[in-house]
């Protein structure tokens, strides 16, 4: 759908998706709004290069996690919770590594608090650079910036995309 601009209906149906639930749908509906030369979901744009937090459904013993640095695949488990006989599965809203785990076994939580940060991975990474090389705007760069420096966990294409779109951003707002 976001990869058809003739279609009819759909640059309004991708203009609902900004306000879903899922980070994913609106990140997806935001690159593609690009296509369209749509600016709309740029805020979204800049989400997807922060860490999402997965915070806990519901009260409930940590009785299992994944570990720090893994790679994990949207919808994999980073926890579990155990509430009387029921165990709740905590998946990860991304595809990236677990950035942080703020609730270790063990450890009682409620409804809402932090399980753990999930440091995009380097796909969403890069379309997201993408998208900003064409509509980023000033107060995009310190989202931009990081995914520069020369670390092992930022591919050199990565790391060269964000460059090309800290260039492009700037040439956009320099007169």
């Amino acid at each position: 759908m976001g990869q058809d601009t003739s279609g009819a209906g759909f640059h309004e149906a991708l203009l609902k998706m900004l306000s879903d639930p899922s980070l994913s749908v609106r990140g997806n509906a935001a690159l593609s709004l690009v296509r369209f030369g749509d600016a709309t979901g740029r805020p979204q744009i800049v989400e997807l290069l922060q860490p999402a937090t997965v915070t806990a459904p519901q009260a409930g013993k940590v009785i299992d996690t994944s570990v720090v640095g893994t790679a994990i695949h949207q919808g994999g488990i980073i926890a579990k919770l155990q509430e009387g006989t029921e165990t709740t599965e905590i998946r990860s809203p991304i595809s990236g590594r677990l950035g942080t785990l703020s609730a270790p076994t063990g450890k009682t939580v409620e409804a809402g608090t932090q399980i753990a940060t999930i440091d995009p991975g380097t796909e969403q990474v890069w379309e997201a650079l993408r998208a900003l090389y064409l509509v980023g705007q000033p107060e995009d760069l310190a989202a931009v910036q990081p995914y520069e420096r020369e670390l092992p966990d930022i591919p050199v294409h990565v790391r060269q995309q964000a460059l090309e779109t800290e260039k492009a951003i700037r040439g956009r707002t320099t007169p």
